[in-house]
Protein backbone atom coordinates (compact mmCIF):
# COMPACT_ATOMS: atom_id res chain seq x y z
CA UNK A 1 0.00 0.00 0.00
CA UNK A 2 1.61 2.85 -1.09
CA UNK A 3 0.82 7.04 -1.03
CA UNK A 4 -3.17 6.03 -1.26
CA UNK A 5 -3.28 5.27 2.41
CA UNK A 6 -5.72 9.14 3.29
CA UNK A 7 -7.83 7.07 0.57
CA UNK A 8 -8.15 4.08 3.00
CA UNK A 9 -8.66 5.71 6.18
CA UNK A 10 -12.19 4.05 6.43
CA UNK A 11 -10.86 0.74 7.33
CA UNK A 12 -10.15 -0.19 11.16
CA UNK A 13 -7.88 -2.73 10.93
CA UNK A 14 -4.79 -3.83 9.36
CA UNK A 15 -3.39 -6.94 9.26
CA UNK A 16 0.20 -7.67 7.90
CA UNK A 17 -0.03 -4.41 5.60
CA UNK A 18 3.18 -2.34 4.54
CA UNK A 19 2.97 1.33 3.76
CA UNK A 20 5.45 2.87 2.03
CA UNK A 21 6.60 6.34 1.56
CA UNK A 22 3.57 8.00 3.26
CA UNK A 23 3.01 11.51 4.93
CA UNK A 24 0.54 11.67 7.46
CA UNK A 25 0.37 14.95 9.05
CA UNK A 26 -2.29 15.16 12.03
CA UNK A 27 -4.07 11.96 10.49
CA UNK A 28 -6.48 10.77 12.98
CA UNK A 29 -6.03 6.86 13.70
CA UNK A 30 -7.74 6.91 17.27
CA UNK A 31 -8.75 3.14 18.04
CA UNK A 32 -7.74 1.47 14.78
CA UNK A 33 -5.85 -1.59 14.69
CA UNK A 34 -2.29 -2.15 13.41
CA UNK A 35 -1.11 -5.57 13.72
CA UNK A 36 2.43 -6.91 12.06
CA UNK A 37 2.33 -3.59 9.46
CA UNK A 38 5.59 -2.00 8.81
CA UNK A 39 5.86 1.57 7.59
CA UNK A 40 8.76 2.10 5.59
CA UNK A 41 9.64 5.43 4.03
CA UNK A 42 7.30 7.44 6.04
CA UNK A 43 6.68 10.85 7.81
CA UNK A 44 4.43 10.66 10.37
CA UNK A 45 3.67 13.92 12.24
CA UNK A 46 1.42 14.70 15.00
CA UNK A 47 -0.91 11.31 14.14
CA UNK A 48 -3.52 11.03 16.81
CA UNK A 49 -3.46 6.94 17.89
CA UNK A 50 -5.35 7.19 21.46
CA UNK A 51 -6.83 3.47 21.68
CA UNK A 52 -4.90 2.54 18.78
CA UNK A 53 -3.74 -1.12 18.58
CA UNK A 54 0.02 -0.34 17.29
CA UNK A 55 1.88 -3.69 16.80
CA UNK A 56 4.59 -2.35 13.88
CA UNK A 57 8.00 -1.76 12.86
CA UNK A 58 8.89 1.53 11.30
CA UNK A 59 11.74 1.40 8.82
CA UNK A 60 13.69 4.32 7.07
CA UNK A 61 10.87 6.82 8.53
CA UNK A 62 10.25 10.54 10.12
CA UNK A 63 8.47 10.14 13.04
CA UNK A 64 7.32 13.49 14.72
CA UNK A 65 4.88 14.59 17.73
CA UNK A 66 3.57 11.59 18.33
CA UNK A 67 2.58 10.45 21.57
CA UNK A 68 3.12 6.89 21.75
CA UNK A 69 1.83 6.51 25.59
CA UNK A 70 -1.75 7.31 24.15
CA UNK A 71 -2.19 4.00 22.29
CA UNK A 72 -3.36 0.53 23.82
CA UNK A 73 -0.28 0.61 26.37
CA UNK A 74 -0.73 -3.29 27.08
CA UNK A 75 -1.04 -4.42 23.25
CA UNK A 76 1.80 -2.01 22.19
CA UNK A 77 4.57 -3.65 20.12
CA UNK A 78 7.00 -1.53 18.23
CA UNK A 79 10.55 -1.23 16.59
CA UNK A 80 12.34 1.38 14.57
CA UNK A 81 15.14 1.17 12.22
CA UNK A 82 17.13 3.55 10.72
CA UNK A 83 14.16 6.19 12.05
CA UNK A 84 14.26 10.16 12.78
CA UNK A 85 12.65 9.89 15.95
CA UNK A 86 11.58 13.96 17.38
CA UNK A 87 9.27 15.36 20.32
CA UNK A 88 7.71 11.96 20.74
CA UNK A 89 7.16 10.46 24.03
CA UNK A 90 7.00 6.81 25.17
CA UNK A 91 6.58 7.67 28.79
CA UNK A 92 5.15 5.01 31.28
CA UNK A 93 5.14 2.28 28.60
CA UNK A 94 5.92 -1.32 29.13
CA UNK A 95 7.82 -1.73 25.82
CA UNK A 96 10.27 -3.97 26.69
CA UNK A 97 12.62 -5.40 24.37
CA UNK A 98 12.05 -2.54 21.77
CA UNK A 99 14.45 -2.22 19.00
CA UNK A 100 15.36 1.47 18.27
CA UNK A 101 18.37 0.25 16.02
CA UNK A 102 20.40 2.86 14.15
CA UNK A 103 18.00 6.12 15.07
CA UNK A 104 18.78 9.98 15.85
CA UNK A 105 15.90 10.68 18.76
CA UNK A 106 15.65 14.43 19.44
CA UNK A 107 13.81 15.74 22.52
CA UNK A 108 12.24 11.82 23.27
CA UNK A 109 10.60 11.04 26.54
CA UNK A 110 11.26 7.79 28.25
CA UNK A 111 10.27 8.77 31.82
CA UNK A 112 9.12 6.18 33.64
CA UNK A 113 8.87 3.72 30.72
CA UNK A 114 10.04 0.37 31.22
CA UNK A 115 12.90 -0.43 28.44
CA UNK A 116 14.07 -3.82 30.18
CA UNK A 117 16.25 -5.50 27.14
CA UNK A 118 15.63 -2.44 24.65
CA UNK A 119 18.22 -2.01 21.65
CA UNK A 120 19.51 1.41 20.93
CA UNK A 121 22.63 0.13 19.19
CA UNK A 122 24.20 2.99 17.02
CA UNK A 123 21.36 5.39 18.14
CA UNK A 124 21.94 9.21 18.79
CA UNK A 125 20.11 10.72 21.40
CA UNK A 126 19.99 14.77 21.64
CA UNK A 127 17.84 16.01 24.64
CA UNK A 128 15.72 13.00 25.42
CA UNK A 129 14.54 12.23 28.90
CA UNK A 130 15.42 9.19 31.15
CA UNK A 131 13.40 9.60 34.38
CA UNK A 132 12.53 6.84 36.52
CA UNK A 133 13.43 4.85 33.38
CA UNK A 134 13.74 0.96 33.68
CA UNK A 135 17.08 0.08 31.30
CA UNK A 136 17.83 -3.35 32.88
CA UNK A 137 19.63 -5.50 30.24
CA UNK A 138 19.47 -2.52 27.65
CA UNK A 139 22.24 -2.07 25.11
CA UNK A 140 23.56 1.03 24.24
CA UNK A 141 26.57 -0.04 22.14
CA UNK A 142 27.47 2.33 19.87
CA UNK A 143 25.01 4.59 21.14
CA UNK A 144 25.67 8.70 21.68
CA UNK A 145 24.61 12.04 23.33
CA UNK A 146 23.00 9.85 26.15
CA UNK A 147 22.29 11.37 29.60
CA UNK A 148 21.06 8.96 32.09
CA UNK A 149 21.19 9.49 35.72
CA UNK A 150 22.14 5.76 37.01
CA UNK A 151 20.72 7.25 40.40
CA UNK A 152 16.95 8.28 38.99
CA UNK A 153 16.80 5.26 36.63
CA UNK A 154 17.27 1.59 36.72
CA UNK A 155 20.65 0.46 34.37
CA UNK A 156 21.60 -3.06 35.91
CA UNK A 157 23.32 -5.56 33.67
CA UNK A 158 23.17 -2.01 31.17
CA UNK A 159 25.26 -2.31 27.94
CA UNK A 160 27.13 0.95 26.98
CA UNK A 161 30.56 1.99 25.20
CA UNK A 162 33.59 4.42 25.77
CA UNK A 163 33.33 6.98 25.13
CA UNK A 164 29.56 7.90 25.65
CA UNK A 165 29.45 5.99 28.72
CA UNK A 166 30.61 8.98 30.30
CA UNK A 167 27.26 10.39 29.92
CA UNK A 168 25.96 8.46 32.83
CA UNK A 169 28.19 11.03 34.70
CA UNK A 170 26.67 13.62 34.00
CA UNK A 171 24.30 14.70 36.65
CA UNK A 172 27.17 14.55 39.34
CA UNK A 173 28.74 17.38 37.69
CA UNK A 174 32.11 16.33 38.11
CA UNK A 175 35.09 16.99 36.11
CA UNK A 176 37.08 14.37 34.01
CA UNK A 177 40.56 14.84 32.72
Amino acid sequence: MSDIFQQALDLDEYEGETFERLTLLGTDLRDKKFVDCIFEGCALSSIKIDGTLLQAAFKDSKLEGINFFTAKQTLIRVSFYNCVIRHCSFAQLKIRETKFVNCRMQNVDFAEADLTEADFTNSIFEDCVFQHTILTKANFSDAQGYIIDPTRNIIRKARFCLPDVLGLLTSFDIQIE
